[in-house]
């Protein structure tokens, strides 16, 4: 194993939201923050092929692989995607906490290519717990996907409208105001989410535990077509006591590639 650069079109993770309440420039952790995820809809689903990993199921019987054969034929619809995910298990992908606690990268980070194309990527990461995902976008871009073990903590923005005269930080770096949703534990449960491109797109990804999610990004990030990844910092209790988010580089984020052992797309 070695860290190898993220490729572009994997660097995404989960954000859980289901809808979109406005809940303005709250602190994560706050009061406000923890009455924000009550008023949001987290979809929560009790657990239902890999000749490595016990729980085998034939292709036939397999509900991975039917999800896999629906996404081959056609778009689904996100009703439709999340009814199938809600049924998908980590055996069905020949997925195990075994494969998450034998990360060896720097960064504790996985990556296991299923397909990547000009219509979608479909994929699975892996974080070793304590492991940490960054703040980053997924600009015009949705994600249908499902934590498959472990919990894993988040913290979800969206940018709002930027007004004439925008402060800057210290380093002179735009501030952008965002709309701060505050942090929430997922798991250990399975649990099925989706974001769209104005719906939790930016959030932070921290593994309390090994854990591993799959994700179904359409349409795939593509730095030709305006849909690169852009990480950020938070800046809270800033000008005006607003919640602000700003862009950063991180060149020395690197995954681990693990080969994928479930069905095929």
């Amino acid at each position: 194993s070695s860290d190898l650069p993220p490729p572009l079109h994997a660097l995404k993770t989960m954000a859980v939201l289901q809808s979109r309440p406005r809940v303005h420039c709250v602190q994560p952790g706050s009061a406000t923050a923890v009455q924000a995820h009550r008023s949001v809809q987290w979809r929560r689903a009790t657990p239902v092929w890999s000749g490595v990993v016990q729980g085998f199921r034939p292709p036939e019987s397999n509900p991975a692989a039917a999800l896999l054969r629906a996404l081959r034929t056609a778009p689904l619809a996100s009703d439709v995607a999340g009814q199938m995910l809600d049924r998908v298990r980590a055996e069905d992908l020949g997925v195990s906490p075994t494969d998450a606690a034998r990360i060896t990268s720097r960064s504790g980070i996985a990556y296991q290519q299923i397909y990547s194309g000009p219509d979608m990527t479909v994929c699975i990461f892996l974080l070793r717990a304590g492991a940490q995902i960054p703040l980053h976008d997924h600009p015009g871009m949705s994600v249908f996907g499902r934590l498959l073990f472990g919990r894993m903590k988040v913290l979800s923005f969206d940018l709002l409208p930027a007004a004439s005269g925008s402060p800057m930080s210290v380093d002179q770096s735009p501030l952008l105001p965002a709309c701060c949703y505050g942090e929430k534990v997922l798991g250990p449960h399975p649990v099925t989410y989706g974001l769209g491109p104005e719906a939790g797109n930016i959030h932070e990804l921290l593994a309390v535990d090994d854990c591993a999610f799959f994700d179904i990004l359409t349409p795939p990030y593509d730095p030709s077509r305006g849909r690169d990844c852009t990480y950020y910092r938070y800046e809270g209790g800033a000008a005006a006591g607003g919640c602000f988010l700003v862009p950063v580089r991180l060149p020395g984020l690197g995954m681990e590639v693990q080969e994928y052992r479930g069905p095929a797309f």
